[in-house]
């Protein structure tokens, strides 16, 4: 029971110890060994840490390097490459108190908040339209067009109306093509025109050929009843 008491007191003790030397450090100060040292200032980074009798000593970052927030760190942070073969520019030049900041190329979005990375932005299709233009940070929204409409991929258009023109549709509209109009007879009517009088034609052929044919008949008929040797028994005198 004593050995489990002096364990427990030992081990709050360790503790309290603990969280006094992490309460000792205020936010302006970092923890290095047990000792609370003041911290440096953005743009510079700790040379040497303090000791009892002297305070941090700090230098500026190194060219592409920076640190943005007072730290107690040994060595500053690299600055971020905007590289052009990821689709990025330089939007904002590194200092020794902020990182590099990059931007998409003209056409591109980044894929990620840091814009470490990017792609190029969404075409529509035809027969769709640009809901949401693309941004620096979004790729484009694309939305099928509507009945009656057509697009080559940006804007949708409505199909032309022949008929409220005065013209006739020759061709149907699509979601990718306006209607085709005409000022002339539309080609169906001209077919069934074509066909009504050749089928007349026909008729009225056929209809001459067999009068004709009927009109030679008869008139054969009557030749040979004048001719045949009955007839010429009856008229000697022929």
């Amino acid at each position: 029971m004593c050995i489990y008491y002096y364990l427990s007191t030992l081990l709050t003790l360790l503790i309290m110890k603990i969280m006094l030397c992490v309460a000792t450090c205020n936010n302006a100060e970092y923890d290095i060994n047990g000792e609370c040292c003041p911290m440096c200032d953005p743009g510079k980074r700790v040379y040497r840490h303090c000791d009892e009798t002297t305070s941090t000593t700090c230098v500026s970052c190194l060219v592409m390097t920076y640190t943005n927030i007072p730290n107690g760190l040994t060595k500053c942070l690299p600055c971020s490459v905007c590289d052009e073969s990821n689709r990025l520019r330089i939007k904002q030049a590194c200092t020794f108190k902020s990182n590099t900041v990059c931007e998409p190329l003209p056409g591109y979005y980044c894929i990620d908040q840091h814009c470490s990375k990017a792609m190029k932005h969404s075409t529509c299709s035809p027969g769709q339209y640009v809901n949401q233009t693309g941004t620096e940070f979004s790729d484009t929204v694309c939305n099928d067009c509507p009945v009656g409409s057509y697009s080559d991929g940006t804007l949708c258009n409505l199909h032309t109306k022949c008929e409220s023109l005065g013209k006739i549709t020759v061709k149907t509209g699509t979601q990718t093509s306006d209607a085709e109009c005409s000022n002339g007879t539309p080609l169906p009517i001209v077919l069934s025109v074509i066909v009504v009088c050749v089928v007349l034609f026909v008729i009225i052929v056929v209809v001459v050929v067999v009068i004709k044919k009927t009109l030679m008949q008869f008139q054969n008929s009557i030749q040979y009843r004048v001719t045949s040797p009955q007839d010429l028994d009856l008229h000697p005198q022929l």
